[in-house]
């Protein structure tokens, strides 16, 4: 195969492990949700599919720089697709540790999800739908739109913290929903956190521009200064 049929193949192998990781978010949530302790071991137990698939696709961008020596667009497409190769799999690790939380739910069949923990989920399953678009079309605009709704999440977070903070004051008895919303709620932070990566990673790989810390570079980074940093091989 020639360097154009290796990138359609490594697109769709990115594409598959994306939409996996997707499914598991929201089964997670789901699982949590419906208090269903077999759907949430469905999500664990497919992070062992998630891990073997970045192993696979990060064996497959090395070998294809190694064999064709890419350079110009087709290296910073296959850079960005090593580094959103890795951002999904840190999302799936906490879809797994989110499904996790699914004992304690059942084991208090009353309790509900908060009201404002469900609104993070729903964000960040956006902005994994969304991200994955931009990256299929190679999207700048769509993007930039998933780096904004990271905000969303960063204040949801900030706000489940001090609600169950003020809770547990009055009565101690929220200790244990504290513990464990606050945790999930830090879960999804994260896991948007890094599907903000991915879209910085897109915008870097459609025109070479690094958006980082609410910061975007006007100029272009040398293609082959960032080859030469990444230790690949």
């Amino acid at each position: 195969m020639n360097l154009s049929d290796r990138i359609q193949d490594l697109n769709y192998n990115l594409l598959k492990l994306s939409s996996l990781v997707e499914t598991n978010i929201k089964d997670a949530f789901s699982a949590i949700e419906e208090k269903d302790l077999d759907k949430s071991q469905i999500v664990i137990n497919a992070d062992s599919k998630i891990n073997m698939m970045e192993v696979e696709i990060e064996k497959e961008v090395n070998e294809i720089i190694e064999n064709f020596h890419p350079t110009d667009s087709d290296l910073r497409y296959l850079l960005a697709a090593l580094k959103i190769n890795n951002e999904l799999e840190r999302i799936g690790d906490y879809a797994t540790n989110i499904a996790r939380n699914t004992q304690f739910m059942v084991e208090h069949p009353d309790l509900e999800l908060p009201k404002i923990l469900a609104h993070s989920a729903e964000t960040l399953t956006s902005m994994l739908n969304d991200v994955i678009n931009a990256f299929i079309l190679s999207d700048e605009a769509k993007a930039f739109e998933v780096i904004e709704m990271d905000d969303i999440i960063d204040n949801n977070n900030r706000e489940i913290f001090i609600l169950f903070k003020e809770k547990t004051k009055s009565n101690s008895e929220f200790l244990r929903q504290f513990i464990v919303f606050t945790n999930i709620s830090r879960y999804v932070e994260r896991a948007a956190d890094h599907t903000t990566n991915i879209a910085e990673d897109i915008i870097f790989q459609i025109n070479g521009k690094i958006v980082r810390h609410d910061v975007v570079n006007n100029s272009s980074y040398s293609i082959r200064t960032v080859y030469r940093s990444c230790t690949l091989f």
